[in-house]
């Protein structure tokens, strides 16, 4: 599903399905901007703590880019 936080274990990071590809590929993108693949099998639903971790590195991202602007 389009949108769902997610954990992929090769990377160790929480990102959000943006969608798939052939192959059983997921890709995923975290609030910064960064964009990678990862196969099916390396991916769990975050837990709690997960998606607090990821709400936070979106406000710090939107902070710091307030910042920039100013």
């Amino acid at each position: 599903m389009v949108g769902l936080k997610i954990y992929e274990s090769s990377h160790d990071m929480v990102g959000v399905v943006s969608g798939f590809a052939p192959g059983g590929m997921v890709h995923l993108v975290r609030p910064t901007g960064y964009q990678w693949s990862a196969p099916w099998t390396r991916v769990r639903p975050a837990t709690d703590r997960e998606k607090r971790q990821l709400a936070a590195l979106a406000k710090l991202h939107r902070t710091r880019c307030a910042g920039l602007a100013a």
